[in-house]
């Protein structure tokens, strides 16, 4: 099969080969990514329809099923991220993306049957289960068809897949009738899922099948060189010793039988959660709610509407995004990360003291300026690194482990923040919320500065030698990553 679909004419290639497929696959690999950030943002451009008269819905909407519309995403998919994390290692990274698709589309289907409230919220919750199973096993997918020089960027693609998708719904949501934004939302994880199945599994799984032949052909295609190619013989030589020295299975225990091991997971975990309480994504959520309140000042400029204001903020998360690309491999992920720490908690800090002083005569453009500038240091640093270093600070053997306990406490703190964010402004204001926030930011930089080790093209024993306080001679040779006992 893979012979036959990923032929490399190795008369037409240079030696060298190059990454246009390892690109093209990542960019496909995240399309579920894609159809979460579509799901994330459509109650944006959306609430204020499904609160009106106009209500497609069969009475107009209450704030507290909107805030579960939000927010009922979030408690499937930590329960998917386990189910996709065991089926990922079990039946492969390929079976386990292919069948996140499913559930999202049948919660797109959902929503262009029934626009009862029960039903919205349901549609939702399945589209959050195939979301949490995307989340777990894209990072992995990346991580494993990239080689060493790309895998920052091409790790930058899930976060990169999600503010596309927030753009395109804003955008659908403000030219578009509801129902045509539903018919082209539900595409998306179809034409997912056709384009997978063309394509293969990654090769470290294919080793540990025994499929040594096919892992040679899958990577002469994504390398783009001949797989009879030295290199490609060398590549898979080292993924063999790797698969030798491990056995594939979701085991914490085996995780935290390794103190080393475990001080990797805790710094993983603590960026993936600042990523989270970092406060971007219930901004986004909320955004045009946010910029319908900061309309209200007398003082405000704002000439363009919430919905189109959403679509702003929305491009220049993409900005912030490709930016992310092109950094992470040069600048490596810890400065990267630390600089949009720093804008970001500064932008939220100027975003609160905005809310706290209105009506004093500020600018209206300011939150807005805030915002913006708080959004584009979250997609060029915030929201793509952590995924980046968490797939980075772990054999093949534990990856997968990780990942899943992982994206399953961040999904779960997702829940907890979209669902607490509107009564918590209610409770102690928008100013204080956006200050907690500045602070949580600012805190990662010192957390940053003296506990996590950059990854940037270095092998495990290096990275967790730093983590052990330790400093390694560099050596000449290729080290092969395993697991670190």
């Amino acid at each position: 099969m893979v012979n036959r679909v990923y032929k490399v004419n190795s008369e037409k290639q240079e030696k060298r080969g190059s990454k246009h497929n390892q690109i093209f696959m990542s960019i496909v690999v995240c399309m579920p990514i894609l159809a979460y950030g579509t799901a994330m943002g459509w109650i944006s451009p959306n609430k204020a329809l499904l609160m009106g008269e106009s209500s497609p819905s069969t009475k107009p909407l209450t704030e507290e099923e909107v805030s579960w519309m939000a927010s009922i995403m979030f408690i499937f998919a930590p329960i998917a991220v386990f189910i996709y994390g065991v089926a990922a290692d079990k039946f492969g990274r390929k079976k386990a993306l292919l069948f996140a698709s499913i559930p999202i589309s049948i919660g797109w289907v959902v929503k262009l049957i029934c626009t009862h409230p029960i039903a919205l919220i349901g549609a939702r919750a399945l589209i959050g289960f195939g979301s949490g199973g995307g989340f777990v096993v894209c990072p992995l997918y990346v991580k494993e068809i990239s080689e060493d020089s790309i895998r920052g960027m091409t790790g930058t693609f899930v976060i990169f897949s999600q503010t596309v998708g927030n753009l395109l719904v804003f955008i659908l949501g403000d030219l578009l009738p509801f129902n045509t934004v539903l018919w082209i939302l539900l595409a998306i994880p179809l034409v997912h899922f056709c384009i997978l199945l063309r394509l293969p599994e990654t090769p470290s799984y294919l080793v540990k099948c025994g499929k040594n032949e096919e892992t040679a052909k899958v990577l002469g295609w994504l390398r783009s060189i001949p797989h009879t190619d030295s290199s490609i013989s060398e590549e898979v030589d080292r993924l063999i010793i790797e698969q030798t020295t491990s056995e594939l299975k979701f085991s914490p225990k085996l995780l935290f039988g390794d103190k080393t091991a475990v001080k990797a997971f805790w710094v993983a975990l603590i960026v993936n959660l600042t990523r989270e309480f970092c406060g971007c994504i219930a901004v986004l959520v909320y955004a045009s709610h946010i910029f319908a309140e900061a309309s209200k000042d007398p003082n405000s400029s704002i000439a363009l509407s919430p919905n189109k204001q959403s679509i702003l903020l929305a491009a220049v998360q993409i900005l912030g995004s490709f930016l992310a690309c092109q950094l992470v491999d040069r600048v490596g992920r810890k400065p990267l990360l630390a600089i949009t720490s720093v804008v970001a908690g500064f932008s939220m800090c100027l975003l609160g003291a905005w809310f706290y002083l209105r009506g004093a005569g500020l600018p209206g453009w300011l939150p807005v300026a805030a915002l913006c500038t708080c959004i584009f240091a979250d997609a060029s640093g915030l929201q793509p690194l952590p995924f980046v270093i968490m797939t980075e600070m772990f054999s093949f053997q534990l990856r997968g482990t990780v990942a899943t306990l992982i994206m399953a406490i961040s999904l779960g703190t997702d829940f907890a923040l979209i669902k607490l964010f509107a009564p918590l402004n209610t409770w102690i204001g928008y100013h204080s919320t956006f200050w907690i926030f500045s602070v949580i930011c600012l805190s990662n930089v010192f957390y940053l500065i003296f506990c996590v080790p950059e990854t940037k093209m270095r092998d495990l024993e290096d990275i967790y030698a730093d983590l052990e306080g330790k400093k390694r001679k560099k050596k000449q040779d290729d080290v092969v990553e395993t697991n670190h006992v």
